[in-house]
């Protein structure tokens, strides 16, 4: 009984540590690493409304809102050259916000304008392997909606490419 245990103490500690983005033994790792290239480029993300807020007059399931990023050798956006857009305008928007290389935190902030106070905030993780996964709240707190007229969650998966 007692190698029983420690086997499976073994594993279990094992597993735990894990945090590269492939699992093992079929326990998934942590989100991994991320590196400045890997979050750099062009970026689809697919929005699907959630009941969390009101949410009046916004966006619809399954909008695609793309990206632009030029991110930093800290990880920070590079402002006036990382846009986003709603397509099918072409209108280019300023982001702002951080994406954090040890495990892929990634908090951004989707402008209207430059010096607008309307933003809304796509936060969650980013991976190696070119996929984002999170949420996208218009308006981002302390801000005015720029989309809706009342506040919008959504769940927001996204692909580099």
């Amino acid at each position: 009984m007692r190698r029983i245990v420690l086997c499976l103490s073994l594993l279990f500690f094992a597993s735990a540590c894990e945090t590269t983005t492939d699992s093992i033994f079929g326990v998934p790792g942590g989100s991994g690493t991320v590196s400045q290239s890997q979050a750099a480029g062009n970026w689809s993300f697919t929005l699907q409304r959630t009941s969390t807020l009101s949410c009046t007059g916004a966006l619809s399931n399954g909008q695609v809102i793309t990206a632009h990023l030029d991110v930093g050798a800290d990880g920070s956006i590079t402002t006036g050259t990382s846009t986003w857009q709603n397509p099918p305008t072409t209108l280019s928007r300023p982001i702002s916000g951080s994406i954090r290389f040890s495990d892929g935190f990634t908090d951004l902030f989707l402008s209207s304008s430059s010096g607008s106070a309307a933003a809304m905030e796509l936060r969650g993780n980013m991976t190696s392997s070119a996929t984002f996964s999170g949420s996208l709240t218009d308006p981002a707190p302390g801000f005015s909606p720029i989309f809706g007229t009342s506040g919008c969650e959504y769940t927001a998966t996204g692909t580099k490419g």
